[in-house]
């Protein structure tokens, strides 16, 4: 097995644990509406990360083209999938105390949520980086922009001082995310 085989597993393995666990929560909506009634800033949320885990399992198959693999770029790539399962895991906690999974219990950890999307741009770049410039340039010019995007809606989501708010950044990050994936996979420029 090539260096890209052996890792695209345990990477696997990862991203099928934090896309669980947000399908999970996401059907606790469904399953117990009392309980979890509104909670449209989580919901919101838990789109963002199950787009964002599904894309960047997408994406690390542009791996496939690296050839020199190092010990610190195999640690670096499942950090950077390991992101996706923490923002999953402060989304929807292990411990189920009496409102966990209330908006407020959300807000309150939002610093490490919104700290670690944030992150993921940091770490989206030196992915990208690993790719090759080839890569990076077939991107556009927008791909940076696009990074900046994002640490901006990471920042406005964590001073956000309603749910609104962060629902709201929620939302705009959901759309443009869309539309960035669109007009990649499909040219819809």
């Amino acid at each position: 097995m090539d260096a890209y085989g052996h890792l695209r597993i345990l990477v696997s393995l990862i991203l099928g644990l934090a896309i669980t666990r947000v399908l999970s929560g996401l059907s606790r909506r469904i399953q117990f509406p009392t309980r979890t009634e509104g909670m449209f800033a989580q919901i919101t949320w838990a789109f963002v990360i199950l787009l964002g885990a599904v894309h960047f399992w997408w994406w690390e198959f542009g791996l496939r083209r690296v050839i020199d693999w190092h010990f610190g770029t195999y640690v670096f790539i499942l950090s950077y999938a390991s992101l996706h399962f923490l923002m999953a895991t402060l989304l929807f906690p292990d411990a189920l105390p009496e409102h966990a999974e209330s908006e407020s219990f959300f807000m309150r950890r939002r610093r490490w949520f919104y700290g670690l999307f944030a992150l993921s741009f940091v770490f989206d770049l030196f992915d990208t980086l690993i790719k090759g410039q080839a890569h990076l340039q077939g991107l556009g010019h927008e791909y940076l922009l696009r990074l900046s995007f994002g640490m901006v809606i990471a920042v406005v989501a964590l001073r956000a001082r309603t749910l609104r708010g962060v629902t709201l950044s929620g939302l705009i990050w959901l759309v443009y995310d869309l539309s960035w994936i669109a007009r990649r996979q499909y040219g819809l420029d």
